[in-house]
């Protein structure tokens, strides 16, 4: 910015153009139509996708809830087809379905068993052979 300023010219009369002899007068604005339709496109345009995008969502969403649900029954009935599983091993481990299997094979109980010392090697108790099926009495279960 300068302190030094123009000189105003001095105005002749003969130098002035003749647009500028003409005398001034307030015009209104031109309102164009034109202009706002792109913009209401626009914006219907974005409106139209947004609600287009919403229901698109919500079918997505909706269709994962459906499968969860279908997912969780599934995981409900697993769960309790291996407790089901779970139990009849903890059945079939126990000694009474241990014996009760032994016994469907074929094997006989032994009334007097014989135990092995392992530091000495020596045998504890006298070894008698267990009597066959026919003269075991059965006991039903």
């Amino acid at each position: 910015m300068s302190s030094h300023t123009a000189a105003p010219r001095p105005r002749s009369s003969s130098a002035q153009s003749p647009i500028s002899a003409l005398p001034l007068r307030l015009v209104s604005p031109i309102r164009s139509q034109a202009r706002r339709a792109p913009f209401v496109v626009v914006v219907l345009t974005v409106l139209g996708v947004g609600l287009v995008g919403l229901i698109l969502i919500s079918t997505v969403l909706q269709a994962q809830s459906f499968e969860i649900a279908r997912l969780s029954a599934q995981a409900t009935e697993l769960q309790t087809q291996q407790q089901a599983l779970q139990r009849d091993v903890e059945r079939l481990q126990a000694p009474a379905g241990v014996a009760e299997r032994a016994t469907r094979l074929g094997m006989v109980p032994n009334a007097n068993p014989v135990f092995l010392d392992p530091a000495g090697g020596e045998v504890i108790g006298k070894p008698v052979p267990a009597e066959s099926r026919t003269n075991v009495k059965q006991v039903d279960r």
